[in-house]
């Protein structure tokens, strides 16, 4: 396998359920915001918006707020709902044809620009599916009318007892 710099930062990428709470430098953040504004999108339609929440204020507003969600049945119930993370981002677009796709593409490219900088995700579809569901006080404060949320993911510094994942299986089949 050719090893380059993007290879390293998509194989050092995981997703992480704890941070260490350290905050992202605005630098940093610049970066991972634009990594996803580069995202490809369909027809060029680039119909996102990337809701950043760094507020400890707003942080916690969500993080109760995800208390208050119940836990499906089978999910063990969770420690701190925001990981400890300094941010979250909240990807939503404008209804268009490609408008999940490019959401989820964007947030990818950010999660990749992130593991180049030392800074991991942790995806949380409690977000995208209870918290910014249609007519939610959430929703009505964040995220701008006419836009459905597609993503929502923690980023910061990795925390304590990070376990290696392992290398990666699946079927792929060259015709």
């Amino acid at each position: 396998m050719i090893n380059n710099e993007t290879m390293k930062s998509i194989l050092a990428r995981r997703s992480y359920k704890m941070f260490d709470g350290r905050p992202i430098d605005d630098e940093s953040l610049d970066t991972i915001i634009t990594a996803g504004l580069y995202a490809p999108t369909g027809m060029n339609s680039q119909p996102w918006h990337f809701t950043v929440i760094r507020s400890p204020e707003m942080l916690e507003k969500v993080g109760a707020a995800r208390r208050a969600l119940p836990t499906p049945p089978g999910v063990p119930a969770a420690g701190d709902p925001m990981r400890n993370a300094p941010v979250m981002i909240v990807v939503s677009a404008r209804d268009t044809l490609t408008a999940y796709e490019d959401s989820c593409l964007a947030m990818e490219n950010m999660f990749i620009a992130a593991a180049s900088l030392g800074i991991m995700s942790g995806w949380d579809h409690a977000t995208v599916r209870a918290l910014f569901k249609e007519g939610s006080d959430l929703k009505k404060e964040l995220i701008p009318e006419g836009y459905t949320v597609y993503a929502a993911a923690f980023f910061g510094y990795p925390g304590p007892n990070v376990k290696d994942r392992g290398e990666r299986k699946g079927t792929v089949e060259y015709i």
